[in-house]
């Protein structure tokens, strides 16, 4: 009985040694973030540590049963006699992983709201030099420091735990196999989380309407390596609410619907050229006239008074290859997964480009960074853009920040190049300074003590090069048959930190018409209805009198009959956005993570929210049939 009692101490320490790793980790993401906590609130934390008990044992399970099987084994065959030396060096290899792990999902989540995920090892894959960028905005030295103390520590409780452990006590073959099955039958259930028909999953931590909490729950490792080896989100739909699909179509009626012929030309032409001038990043916080600081953008003030603001718009998702392609083809984003990643899927999918290179446009695109990044480039090609200048196009001597070119430099040679193109032409460029690391070289407007004053200042030198480009558009000859219309692809959470991943002021974005082809009695005018980064290719082909009927998913905002709503996703959560309430749901957890009017009757609220549950099975059907 003693035999057993030695084995059962030597199993339950290993098991319980890692059980105090998983609540470090967790201690070391709340300690991050505490300030969405509290100390009002500090009683959350023991609940956030309960409802994470669950994916503990499973992350534990998972790292216990390798060693523990292999131990079995070579119970088998006593004159082995292995070292510890092994089972040393499995855990230096796990701690390594977990804490490193541990840190990078704590920038992360600070940038971008979001746990650690598939998402962003595809990131770094696609754009290595990107990603390392992006990272010089969140602290470096912290986290290296953060990750050795929790290695050496890590292990020097492990060693101080198993200081008076003894392995293979059992000698009998019966004694040896009894434990090998209950063991292994202990493990799997807390793998498992139990017998009923549903495994485990993220859900099961899930506790609270506050999205922090049920993050902070669930375990970083365990729900990493999940999302790496579950079902491809790109044969299955995540969304799927409702069996019919004449169900679906009935519910999304009501936001579709619109009368056309109500539809309002603002333009003196239908054949203008047109320049898309995308802004990476710019959320609605850094317009005054969208209710931002003053000060941040002076010249978005003065082309918005000159022209047409749309001062309710929303980003389709949180991501630039999202927005891209919310943008240029109408489509709605897809959760976890990016339609522009999948060439055999995007190219079948519409964009304006077509539409206008069918009209006689020339067309081009524009683009400080790598054009690869994101299949930007493939996109581009197989949808009627003819010419592509990137960072590869400008010379070794060419002002470079750390994405690639800067953009007054590449606003600087669509001047040149315009100045030879044949009218009318069609031509977009996406900006790249107003991203992390916000690297600017000759000084920063406000400082640059916290990222939120880098941002700031990468904002204003944005707004600043877009007010000289069309500054020195007006001196040339094809200025006056020009249309600019201005959009972010997303928004952010700086300058203000104050809106989380389910809020939608967080993708809050502007969107300005400006130039002499607009009529002059709406020159000045702002449209203060609600409606969508996708509805861009509908308005603009319905002012251009060019087909609209392959973008379904996109509306005319110049119509007054079109319904006011809006529809903005991230990875794991979507919302839905009307005058009256605004409501997002947690497509994990399955429950309501924001309420705009907690007086708004829940029947309507339902209502609303299931018009959001359709829209996205729909979109993420049409997502698979590409």
């Amino acid at each position: 009985m003693q035999q057993f009692a030695k084995e059962l101490r030597a199993l339950t320490q290993y098991f319980l040694f890692w059980l105090m790793i998983c609540f470090i980790d967790r201690l070391i993401f709340v300690t991050a973030f505490f300030e969405k906590i509290g100390f009002s609130n500090f009683t959350e934390v023991f609940r956030i540590y309960y409802h994470g008990l669950n994916l503990d044992f499973s992350a534990v399970s998972y790292i216990c049963a390798l060693p523990f099987l292999v131990y079995c084994i070579l119970s088998f065959f006593p004159k082995l006699k292995p070292k510890r030396r092994f089972l040393d060096v499995y855990t230096i290899i796990v701690l390594v992983l977990f804490f490193v792990t541990s840190f990078i999902n704590v920038n992360i989540y600070r940038e971008w709201g979001d746990k650690i995920s598939k998402r962003a090892i595809d990131s770094f894959l696609a754009s290595p030099s990107g990603a390392v960028a992006s990272a010089e905005a969140t602290p470096v030295f912290l986290p290296i420091v953060g990750m050795v103390i929790g290695i050496l520590c890590g292990y020097f409780l492990y060693r101080w735990m198993f200081k008076k452990v003894f392995f293979f006590n059992i000698k009998s073959p019966v004694g040896n196999i009894f434990k090998l099955v209950v063991g292994m039958f202990v493990l799997f259930t807390f793998i498992r989380g139990g017998y009923g028909r549903a495994t485990l999953n993220p859900s099961k931590a899930y506790y609270s309407e506050d999205t922090f909490y049920n993050h902070a729950a669930v375990n970083t490792q365990w729900a990493f390596l999940r999302d790496f080896f579950a079902k491809n989100t790109k044969l299955k739909n995540p969304y799927n609410y409702f069996s019919d699909q004449k169900e679906i179509a009935e519910k999304l009626r009501p936001a579709f619907q619109h009368q056309p012929d109500s539809a309002v030309q603002v333009l003196s032409t239908t054949r203008p050229n047109v320049v898309f001038i995308m802004l990476e990043s710019f959320v609605g916080d850094l317009i005054q006239s969208l209710g931002g600081e003053k000060g941040i953008t002076p010249h978005m003030e003065e082309l918005i008074k000159g022209g047409i603001l749309f001062d309710h718009i929303y980003s389709a998702a949180d991501r630039s290859d999202k927005g891209m392609v919310a943008i240029l083809s109408g489509f709605p984003a897809q959760g976890p997964e990016s339609i522009i990643k999948y060439i055999d899927k995007h190219e079948n999918m519409p964009a304006i480009g077509q539409e206008l290179d069918h009209a006689g446009y020339e067309t081009s695109f524009y683009h400080g960074g790598q054009s690869e990044f994101y299949n930007f480039k493939s996109y581009m090609l197989t949808h009627g853009i003819a010419r592509v200048v990137d960072n590869a196009n400008f010379g070794l001597d060419a002002e470079r920040a750390s994405w690639g070119v800067y953009d007054h430099v590449v606003f600087n040679r669509m001047i040149k190049d315009f100045k030879k193109e044949k009218q009318p032409f069609f031509s977009t460029i996406f900006t790249l300074v107003n991203h992390e690391p916000f690297d600017l070289k000759n000084g920063y407007k406000f400082g640059n003590a916290t990222n939120a004053d880098k941002f700031k200042s990468t904002a204003y030198y944005t707004d600043s090069v877009v007010y000289d480009f069309i500054s020195k558009a007006k001196k040339e000859a094809w200025y006056k048959n020009t249309l600019f219309v201005i959009v972010a692809d997303h928004g952010h959470r700086l300058p203000s930190e104050k809106w989380e991943l389910f809020h939608p002021n967080r993708f809050h974005i502007p969107l300005i018409f400006f130039g002499d082809v607009i009529k002059p009695e709406f020159r000045g005018k702002i449209f203060s209805r609600i409606g969508n980064q996708t509805d861009l290719a509908a308005t603009l082909l319905t002012q251009l009198k060019l087909p609209t009927e392959r973008y379904h998913w996109s509306r005319d905002l110049f119509n007054p009959t079109t319904p006011q709503i809006a529809f903005y996703n991230s990875k794991d959560a979507f919302g839905v956005i009307t005058p009256e309430q605004a409501v997002s749901f947690d497509n994990v957890g399955r429950i309501i993570n924001y309420r705009s009017n907690k007086e708004y009757p829940v029947s309507k609220t339902d209502s609303l929210l299931n018009i959001g549950k359709a829209y996205y099975q729909d979109v993420y059907r049409e997502f698979l049939k590409y």
